[in-house]
């Protein structure tokens, strides 16, 4: 320590930079004693007070001599890679297992006697090993981040395509709209215009009917005013009568003109009510992000079909294992209907599922496993349980009616019940009577790449409400207080000749 002592600045109290000399022999930091000179009003030595008038000169030695301890120093603890022990003041060789700590040899026979200990590098190795280990999937994942192979990244690519493909098929729908409504504009000013052009050439034929009628008459009534003076006034009178006569005047009607009212009345609701067919609402959506790669599901999210050949965009989340495509919402309570064509194909799964079941886990489609339905394979039909159980039918059924009906039993229990209906003779092909009252998602499950599974658009009706005159919507009321008032007044007039013959 005295060695360093004698390598130290007094001013800063650490090792020497650029040291300097001053006449009186003391040495500084360059720094240092620049600085002291800047606040003080004499040059002086801060150690002996001595004026020193000259420059201070650089003092290589001592420059040289801090340089070679510091060097050595810091090679000597590179190659030992030893401390001391702040108690002992021994080399720390072991570390103690038992208490996590780095010790000396007498460490371990005092305070850590009994414990068990490892040599210091052998710890280090092993514990550095660890991790490097631990470490490693956090690398693999930084990698995968960096190169863009992560899930995060397969998401974000895959969200990037279906917004694309989503916006695409909104423009295809509202082109749709946009057509509509511009043939039944196109329309609509057509008719417009063939009822101008009709009601038009009537009014014209009118006129020009009249042109040709007084052009002769004016032109026959000249000719007689330059006849013979004697034949004129013979004449005259019936001149007279002759010279007079106009057309009558038009009949002006509603008829005559363009009615309006026939294409302006109520014309946002008629084009809507007209929409229907173009606009059809369906009472099941599918989720496309459960459908797997080997399923292609319509612009419009309404079938979906059982591919030969995987799609070329794969949705990056988990997938059912037994490829089940879901309905984008799930029912609560209520009572929902909805019908699903399956044409002539003889191998699909249709029903409700619980919405926390996880699919990706789940291999076989049974009410334990959260699954409620039918399937057909071949020419049976079955329902989906533990056992084999084969359900009769009517025919061969093409479209399936699946109705749920949200119930409470007697003691507050909640429940679903539901039925699978064969809806062209409405033949109840098979139910489930006690199905837990959580939150269901329709399913489907398309096993025929030549027959798709579609959802049948709901039968929408547009009524509007008349609303009666006042009289007539209480005409019930007014006829009881009729009654009533009748009744009185027979009662009033009964008991006043009672009193009078009295």
């Amino acid at each position: 320590m005295a060695l360093e002592d004698e390598l130290s600045c007094t001013m800063c109290t650490e090792f020497f930079r650029d040291p300097v000399l001053l006449g009186c022999g003391h040495s500084f930091c360059r720094q240092c004693i620049s600085l002291h000179w800047a606040v003080s009003s004499f040059r002086r030595c801060s150690i002996c007070q001595q004026v020193s008038p000259q420059q201070p000169v650089s003092n290589l030695s001592l420059r040289n001599t801090c340089e070679s301890y510091l060097s050595e120093k810091s090679t000597r603890t590179e190659s030992s890679g030893d401390q001391e022990c702040s108690k002992h003041g021994e080399v720390i060789k072991l570390f103690c297992q038992t208490d996590g700590k780095a010790i000396c040899v007498t460490c371990k026979k005092q305070e850590h006697n009994g414990h068990k200990t490892q040599l210091l590098q052998q710890a280090v190795k092993q514990r550095k090993g660890k991790l490097k280990a631990e470490i490693r999937p956090a690398e693999k994942t930084l990698w995968s981040l960096q190169n863009g192979t992560a899930l995060d990244n397969k998401i974000s690519k895959y969200i990037q395509t279906q917004s694309q493909m989503t916006e695409k098929n909104i423009r295809k729908e509202f082109e749709k709209l946009h057509k509509f409504l511009r043939q039944e504009e196109e329309s609509r000013i057509s008719a417009l215009n063939e009822e101008k052009r009709e009601k038009g050439d009537k009014i014209e034929g009118r006129i020009q009917d009249g042109i040709l009628s007084l052009s002769d008459r004016v032109k026959e009534v000249e000719e007689q005013i330059e006849e013979d003076d004697i034949i004129f006034l013979k004449n005259y009178d019936s001149i007279l009568t002759r010279a007079k006569y106009t057309l009558p005047d038009a009949e002006l009607s509603s008829n005559t003109l363009i009615d309006g009212s026939k294409y302006l009345g109520n014309l946002k609701y008629h084009v809507w009510e007209k929409m229907k067919d173009i606009c059809p609402y369906y009472p099941v959506i599918l989720n496309p992000n459960t459908s797997l790669p080997d399923f292609s599901v319509s612009d419009d999210l309404t079938s979906v079909t059982s591919c030969l050949f995987q799609q070329d965009k794969r949705n990056p989340f988990p997938q059912h294992r037994n490829s089940v495509v879901l309905g984008n919402v799930g029912y609560t309570d209520g009572t929902h209907t909805w019908e699903i064509e399956v044409g002539n194909s003889q191998y699909w799964s249709l029903g409700v599922c619980l919405g926390s079941v996880k699919t990706s886990d789940v291999c076989t489609l049974t009410p334990a496993k959260g699954f409620w339905g039918i399937r057909r394979v071949g020419s049976s039909f079955e329902l989906m349980s533990a056992q084999i159980s084969r359900l009769k039918t009517k025919g061969n059924p093409e479209v399936i009616r699946v109705k749920l009906d949200y119930r409470c039993d007697e003691k507050g229990g909640r429940y679903w019940y539901v039925r699978f209906f064969d809806a062209g003779n409405n033949y109840l092909i098979a139910e489930f009577n006690a199905v837990p009252g959580l939150k269901l998602f329709p399913f489907m499950i398309p096993e025929d790449s030549s027959a798709p599974l579609r959802v049948v658009p709901a039968n929408i009706m547009l009524t509007v409400e008349q609303k009666l005159p006042f009289l007539e919507r209480h005409s019930v009321i007014f006829m009881i207080c009729l009654c009533f008032v009748t009744a009185l007044t027979f009662l009033i007039l009964a008991w006043l000749i009672e009193r009078h013959n009295r």
